[in-house]
């Protein structure tokens, strides 16, 4: 399990310079809202993650290729709903500027996302 959190962690540091090079180009130089920047830059990594996470990470095997992209859609949905509500309280209600909460934000979508693809998404299927 450690060695997969730090592939994870890996991957999750590519897909993060994604998200915040995409967040910041789009919040400070096209001046989208920054709510608006976050989902525009975590949706700009999910590719990859998927991709690098499938083959590399977690070494699926899965059959239902389908299945478990919508599965590891609905992480990535939940763990980019947490980012973008904590992006929100700690911008709104403490104050911090939106750059420096949003990497607290990440840091917590990470946890919420490993436990979702490794125990859900990317979970080995039992033969009998």
């Amino acid at each position: 399990m450690v060695r997969q959190f730090i592939k994870f962690s890996i991957v999750g540091l590519i897909n993060t310079g994604i998200h915040y090079t995409v967040f910041l180009l789009f919040y400070r130089i096209v001046s989208i809202n920054y709510l608006i920047a976050s989902v525009m830059g975590y949706c700009c990594g999910l590719l990859n993650s998927y991709l690098m996470n499938r083959k590399w990470t977690f070494n699926s095997g899965a059959v239902d290729k389908k299945n478990e992209f919508f599965k590891f859609i609905a992480v990535n949905v939940t763990a980019l709903g947490i980012n973008v509500a904590s992006l929100r309280l700690l911008v709104e209600s403490l104050g911090i500027k939106p750059e420096i909460s949003q990497l607290a934000s990440i840091g917590l979508s990470l946890i919420v996302n490993f436990i979702g693809n490794k125990y859900w998404t990317f979970r080995p299927v039992k033969t009998n």
